[in-house]
């Protein structure tokens, strides 16, 4: 998990991003996701933060896999909002 700085909501034309740069290993993954992965009435995000980490993934195959054991780990599946992920794979 990557704790980075806050920054305005992306499409605002808002400035006041910082840019940060983290070394991948080779054969690591980066996960985007959209704030409807996570968010859900009731919990408090901290928890499903907590959830994603712990979820147990697969590290190597393809990444369709990967996004579908994601996908069903996290809230068992069922989603409030819409949800949006891109998966990269360092080769």
């Amino acid at each position: 998990m990557l704790w980075l700085p806050a920054g305005p909501p992306i499409g605002t034309g808002l400035g006041g991003y910082e840019s940060i740069t983290v070394p991948m290993e080779r054969g690591a993954t980066l996960l985007l996701y959209a704030d409807g992965l996570v968010e859900r009435r009731g919990t408090d995000i901290d928890v499903s933060l907590q959830e994603l980490a712990a979820l147990s993934l697969p590290t190597d195959g393809a990444l369709d896999d990967l996004l579908d054991t994601l996908l069903s780990g996290m809230a068992n599946g069922a989603y409030e909002d819409d949800v949006a992920i891109l998966a990269a794979r360092q080769p």
